[in-house]
């Protein structure tokens, strides 16, 4: 059977814990702490914030 397309309320949930993964990353958390708070195993937990730095890159003139 294929699989159905993701609902807008599931995208709007992936996004959403993607962006919370990110924030609380750059907040100092580990990923550990990051998949508990989150509802997540650690594995998630790493392939949401993978190639995500720890700092703010800003881009562009001043």
């Amino acid at each position: 059977m294929p699989k159905k397309p993701p609902t807008n309320d599931e995208q709007m949930l992936f996004f959403l814990r993607n962006l919370l993964a990110i924030e609380l990353w750059r907040g100092g958390l580990t990923q550990a702490e990051i998949g508990k708070r989150i509802g997540v195993a650690t594995g998630t937990a790493n392939k949401l914030l993978k190639g995500v730095s720890r700092e703010i890159l800003f881009s562009g003139a001043n």
